[in-house]
């Protein structure tokens, strides 16, 4: 097993005794990534799996020859189809998978395993748990970043509460030692993902306390026009997004990289969240 990196982004592929095995295709390797398995094996590269359909994780994947099987999970090939579908150059779509799954999925080839699941949406619907068990390496993109706080706004995460049972999953369900995230500086260790679940489940209390404690109608009160109801409520998001971070940034500007600076879009993502999000509410409620 193999991890490749350009500093921004990471990734893996696994080199087996019948072929290599691929996963996603970072463009901002692009070349790079096909060079640095042939610097390890002259084996070809017969599976490419796809983390999710996001374009920065797999848009390089047409630089893959083309026999090789993709192997994704059924909303991640529905994502791709529907790019496809509306696409003035198909070629700019990658690849749509000729493997999906729905639940579960075990790559077993030469000597060597993988296993696929799927437990529902949270970065992205199709975001998939990747895990080698001899290995003991879990690679799950978009969710933990390694001695970082997210990208901002929880990562652009569709689901709330399927990003923060990420960490419970990951932590309750794999016996791993090396964690690959998708980005940033380094591998990193299950630690890694214990500290961020610590640190979400700090931000959904901060959340939850700032939306109870800030009320909006005091708000309107203090901003005393009412012609532009959206300027209400953008002081109303500003005085819960402060009084979160005031409660967070004490604990993690010091412990998380980009706390500080991506503290008030993480505090906006749960917060809103937690006002809409009938799961979420219901979750977080005590």
């Amino acid at each position: 097993m193999y991890s490749v990196t350009d500093g921004a982004y990471n990734t893996m592929f696994m080199v087996t005794d019948k072929g290599v095995v691929a996963v996603d295709a970072p463009p901002s390797l692009g070349q790079k990534y096909l060079k640095a398995i042939a610097e390890v094996t002259s084996k070809p590269v017969n599976y490419l799996i796809y983390s999710h359909a996001h374009i920065d994780h797999i848009g390089a994947a047409g630089l893959f020859p083309k026999n090789v099987s993709v192997i994704a999970q059924e909303e991640t090939a529905r994502e791709l189809q529907r790019a496809k579908a509306v696409a003035k150059n198909v070629t700019m779509v990658p690849p749509i998978p000729t493997i999906t799954f729905s639940k579960n999925y075990t790559l077993a080839i030469g000597n060597q395993t993988l296993k696929l699941d799927y437990y529902g949406s949270n970065h992205l619907p199709g975001n998939i748990f990747i895990y080698a068990p001899k290995q003991k390496v879990l690679m799950l993109v978009d969710i933990v970043f390694p001695g970082w706080v997210p990208f901002p706004y929880l990562a652009i995460a569709k689901d709330a509460t399927g990003f923060i049972n990420a960490h419970d999953i990951a932590l309750d369900k794999y016996d791993f030692d090396k964690f690959v995230g998708g980005h940033l500086t380094r591998l990193g260790t299950r630690n890694d993902v214990a500290i961020q679940k610590e640190f979400i489940d700090d931000l959904k209390n901060a959340a939850m306390k700032a939306n109870q404690e800030v009320i909006f109608s005091k708000i309107a009160q203090q901003v005393g026009r009412f012609d532009n109801p959206w300027l209400i409520y953008s002081k109303y998001i500003d005085a819960v997004n402060e009084k979160c971070s005031q409660l967070v940034l004490p604990k993690w500007e010091n412990k998380l990289g980009g706390a500080r600076e991506f503290m008030s879009t993480h505090c906006f993502a749960m917060s809103e969240a937690q006002r809409v999000d009938p799961t979420l509410q219901a979750l977080t409620q005590k």
